[in-house]
């Protein structure tokens, strides 16, 4: 019986991390690259590296794990954006 539970918890954890680290919205993504504008987007974990994002709009945007590396964000609106465990441009981590 041990071993059913703990291969279930096991398999539930391989099936989760893959969703839980690509949780962005292809469509938020998309429109962000597009038109620079994505307020209240859900990028959780996209990898925006080297993005030219300036001026973007992303005020309320869930920003989680998102990794910014190399990508210009002067003047960006992050109001309210939800930041936690983001990789800032520089390779630091938002405050």
């Amino acid at each position: 019986m041990n071993l059913k539970i703990s291969a279930t918890i096991v398999l539930s954890i391989v099936i989760g991390i893959p969703t839980l680290v690509n949780a962005y919205n292809v469509d938020d993504v998309r429109r962000l690259i597009s038109t620079n504008k994505c307020p209240r987007c859900d990028l959780t974990g996209a990898d925006l590296r080297g993005a030219d994002l300036r001026g973007a709009d992303l005020r309320e945007a869930d920003l989680r794990g998102v990794d910014f590396t190399g990508a210009d964000l002067r003047g960006a609106d992050l109001t309210d954006a939800i930041l936690t465990g983001a990789i800032a441009p520089n390779g630091g981590y938002f405050q």
